[in-house]
């Protein structure tokens, strides 16, 4: 059996991340499709696709940069419970129960 060190919530995130990644990204492609394939597009709706987009871009940023940076959080926390129970091995001795 094959254990994780990572719980499940901590996937769940990933996985939830990367499919909204995603589907922003396939919505950033399909506006500039738009843009590029509308000959008679007026200015307003040209403007209000550009805004779109850039908003759709600043979103995929923003949730980027919130995995990037609980990463680096789990990643600490890790470090900080290695640490702990490396300071606890000596107390555990070689008794067994």
């Amino acid at each position: 059996m094959i254990n994780s060190s990572r719980p499940k919530a901590a996937s769940q995130q990933s996985a939830l991340t990367n499919t909204a990644l995603g589907l922003l990204l396939c919505a950033v492609s399909l506006i500039t499709l738009a843009l590029t394939l509308a000959d008679d597009l007026g200015d307003p709706a040209f403007f209000a696709l550009i805004g779109a987009e850039l908003v759709l871009v600043a979103g995929m940023g923003a949730i980027a940069g919130t995995a990037y940076t609980q990463n680096t959080a789990d990643a600490a926390q890790r470090q900080r419970d290695e640490a702990a129970l490396a300071t606890l091995e000596p107390l555990h001795g070689g008794e067994q129960r």
